[in-house]
């Protein structure tokens, strides 16, 4: 399993776990009254499991705000921000979804304990900063595991806007980027385009060939 000998056992409330990896080198910014850039963003996401009625050492949580609803779950989360690899925002057939897929250490743990635990529900809080230098800390959705999750990802409708979403997205990212489970992207070259005329110039050398 893991090889981290102390696991977080709260989710520090307006507060992110990983300001502490690269708040120095983002001090500049958080400082803004604009909040941080989007490559600056970072967020935190944590999944606990359900814990069946009557069982001992859980918290209740109340999540889903419009229709508040009452949940047990163990206090420990098995899933965090570290075995994201990536986030994005996909479209449903009612608005949209967060979908994450995790590294491998995530793949496994969560194929586990959707094996282990068929039928009951998982609980999602996540942290994220927004647009007016603040955090955010929510519990965001509570699926139902309805069998194994073999390919890594979990998908959930969250509880917030869109976008409240894309600043939980872009943030999931560019922490995976920072842990090295993501790539950085490549900065856009500066090459010339077609557009510009260019390939005008080069076409009779590529015609010769």
């Amino acid at each position: 399993m893991r090889g981290w000998t102390v696991r977080i056992n709260t989710f520090f409330p307006a507060c992110l776990l990983v300001a502490s990896l690269w708040m120095a080198g983002c001090a500049s910014d958080s400082a803004s009254k604009k909040g941080p850039k989007p490559d600056k963003e970072v967020a935190a996401m944590r999944v606990h499991v359900e814990l069946r009625d009557g069982a001992e050492g859980g918290r209740t949580i109340s999540i889903l705000r419009a229709s508040p609803v009452s949940l047990l779950i163990e206090k420990e989360p098995f899933l965090d921000e570290r075995d994201i690899k990536s986030a994005k925002i996909v479209e449903t057939v009612t608005g949209f979804a967060v979908s994450v897929t995790c590294t491998l250490h995530g793949r496994l743990v969560l194929e586990m304990t959707s094996v282990s635990r068929t039928g009951r529900h998982l609980a999602v809080v996540s942290t994220w900063e927004t647009d007016k230098d603040k955090s955010e800390t929510r519990w965001l959705a509570a699926p139902l595991l309805k069998g194994a999750l073999r390919e890594g990802v979990l998908t959930f409708v969250p509880d917030c806007t869109r976008e409240e979403a894309e600043h939980l997205v872009r943030g999931l990212n560019n922490l995976a980027i920072k842990l090295k489970n993501q790539e950085k992207p490549e900065k856009p070259s500066k090459k010339a385009t077609p557009e510009d005329g260019s390939d005008d110039l080069v076409k009779p050398f590529k015609e010769t060939r």
